[in-house]
């Protein structure tokens, strides 16, 4: 596994159902609770024809929990849901700036100094530290919402099964 994916994960995954395509998208919405505060339900999101966003609720608030984004497709059989579990967009895209802004920082501080002196480390450690400070909060959110995806994947397939089951 690359740094990157161990960074962000991200999985692909694909929900069969013998549900019409119209059928599921009831279903999912009746699972799902509307993405404001009054509502009641663990999982919670938008569901449309153009696509399908969800998401864990939980007592605590954690911006690196993974969420599912994902579209019906209709099929023969039915339809599948096709999407993915991943950090939301606007909190992947403001650890990549904090991140690439420690490093930068960093490799500035360290060639603007000069050479491999010791008496410049304490120059470049703030953008490490700031660096590893981030890589950890985000692995800390990650590890707390670890069984997210496996509460929406449940969700989704009780969900996407025909009523007479």
């Amino acid at each position: 596994m690359s740094f990157w994916t161990w960074l962000f994960p991200r999985t692909h995954v694909v929900f069969s159902s013998p549900l019409p395509h119209e059928q599921a998208l009831q279903a999912l919405r009746a699972a799902t609770a509307r993405g404001n505060l009054t509502a009641t339900g663990s999982v919670a999101g938008s569901v449309s024809e153009r696509g399908v966003h969800l998401y864990h609720r939980r007592m605590m608030r954690n911006s690196f929990k993974p969420h599912f984004r994902g579209a019906l497709r209709s099929t023969p059989q039915g339809c599948e849901l096709h999407g993915r579990f991943a950090l939301p967009a606007l909190v992947f895209i403001f650890m990549l700036f904090w991140l690439g802004f420690c490093v930068l920082w960093s490799v500035v501080t360290a060639t603007q100094l000069g050479g491999a002196d010791l008496m410049l480390l304490p120059a470049v450690l703030p953008g490490m530290l700031m660096c590893g400070f981030g890589i950890g909060l985000l692995r800390l959110g990650q590890h707390l919402a670890a069984d997210d995806p496996a509460i929406l994947s449940r969700v989704i397939r009780q969900a996407l099964q025909s009523p007479s089951s």
